[in-house]
């Protein structure tokens, strides 16, 4: 509870540890960071397979992160209800036209690092439980 008495509402990281541990919840978020982005990129919700080409990485390391994804968050089967959040959508925006900067790392095969990516596992979380 919080100093006020009412329950303050979890945020997607926290209910990401809680269902999933600390690694997976990393990867959860990470999954619908770089899913948005290719959302966003391509205009339509992406297959794994077209998030693991865009991402330069592989099929199976994609699959393995959506596990987490839906381990951490299994009440959904992928991040669309996530990375639509008002407080999410804008960070996704930006970093999906800012990707032009990260096209070197995208060739190296490097997955994103940006804060903003950590940023929006805390905001909070409407889930249904």
């Amino acid at each position: 509870m919080s100093d006020q008495g009412q329950a303050r509402t979890p945020t997607w990281l926290q209910i990401a540890v809680s269902n999933a541990g600390v690694f997976k919840a990393a990867t959860a978020i990470t999954w619908a960071w770089i899913w948005g982005i290719t959302r966003a990129d391509l205009g339509h919700d992406p297959s794994v397979e077209e998030v693991a080409e865009w991402w330069g990485a592989s099929v199976r390391t994609c699959y393995r992160d959506l596990a987490a994804f839906r381990k951490a968050f299994p009440w959904l089967s992928d991040p669309t209800a996530f990375v639509d959040q008002a407080e999410v959508k804008p960070a996704i925006e930006s970093a999906a036209k800012g990707m032009a900067n990260f096209a070197e790392r995208i060739k190296n095969r490097k997955r994103p690092t940006d804060l903003a990516m950590m940023k929006i596992g805390f905001t909070p979380c409407a889930y249904p439980g």
